[in-house]
């Protein structure tokens, strides 16, 4: 476990697994702090290839866990935060966005704020249309998104119907 500097974190909105943070939570976890509440680390990533200002491609600190305690933390003035870090050493974002997502999702299934059905369907159905090589089975959706097989297969059954058809036109041609 670390401090790290609250400014040098970075909310990536493609890596959180939800559509939006609840502010409700962020509120309540300020008034924590306040009465002198202590906090589970956050979790975070160092990459770099990470898409910057005017498309160029910087380093970043991203945070896998952590969101609404790392809000309440700097809504209260606080300039450092506990934090541990995923992989040592920064991974490529570029080739990592996935494997971040999910690192994400699954941090998100035990504590805090949980994921809901919802938020777990709209991943595993980004992460089929982002995978046309089917590089990431139902299998493993379905542990790192703590559901069954059977859910994984009936919220992207569509997708993958679309891009074995997609494959087949290329194979006839």
């Amino acid at each position: 476990m670390m401090e790290v500097n609250i400014a040098d974190l970075t909310w990536a909105p493609f890596i959180y697994p939800r559509v939006g943070k609840s502010e409700e939570t962020v509120k309540a976890y300020v008034e924590a702090l306040r009465v002198g509440a202590k906090f589970p680390p956050i979790k975070f990533q160092r990459v770099f290839n990470y898409p910057g200002d005017n498309d160029e491609k910087t380093e970043a600190a991203l945070i896998l866990d952590g969101i609404h305690r790392w809000s309440a933390h700097k809504e209260c003035g606080y300039k450092k935060i506990e934090a541990v870090e995923w992989k040592k050493g920064p991974i490529d974002y570029e080739k990592n966005q996935i494997p971040l997502l999910l690192e994400s999702a699954k941090c998100n299934l035990t504590h805090g704020d949980r994921l809901n059905p919802k938020d777990k369907k709209r991943i595993a159905r980004d992460i089929a249309t982002s995978d046309p090589e089917c590089k990431w089975t139902e299998e493993a959706l379905a542990e790192k998104l703590g559901v069954i097989r059977q859910t994984v297969n009936t919220w992207i059954s569509d997708i993958r119907a679309r891009q074995k058809a997609g494959r087949n036109i290329v194979i006839i041609r």
